[in-house]
């Protein structure tokens, strides 16, 4: 999610990643916020940023769909190379002890093999 701050002329001033105060939801496809990414003095530095952020984002949706995919038996966990099951079992048992340790992770964040 994308979240903005409006100049006193109700355009986009700022951007964030998470909500704040005064801070309000913005649609992906807004025109605005385009508009905003490309005129902005530091334009190319900005959208960096946001394919950054936007990337790291499809990762879990990828590791959620992966888990959709084993659940419903369309592939097997051992089907993937060595490497991507490493990783996502390497993750997944950073979020169990994130979660043991910190009430604040909300318990989809963790992968059901």
């Amino acid at each position: 999610m994308i979240f903005i701050r409006r100049d006193v002329d109700g355009e986009i001033s700022e951007i964030d990643f998470s909500p704040g105060p005064n801070l309000e939801e913005i649609s992906l496809f807004d025109p605005k916020l385009k508009d905003f990414l490309k005129n902005s003095p530091h334009s190319e530095e900005l959208i960096k940023t946001v394919l950054d952020k936007l990337d790291l984002d499809m990762v879990r949706v990828i590791e959620d769909l992966i888990e959709v995919l084993i659940n419903k038996d369309i592939i097997r966990f051992t089907d993937l190379p060595n490497a991507v099951q490493n990783k996502l079992l390497f993750k997944k048992s950073i979020r169990n002890s994130l979660h043991e340790e910190n009430s604040l992770l909300v318990e989809e964040e963790t992968l059901n093999f």
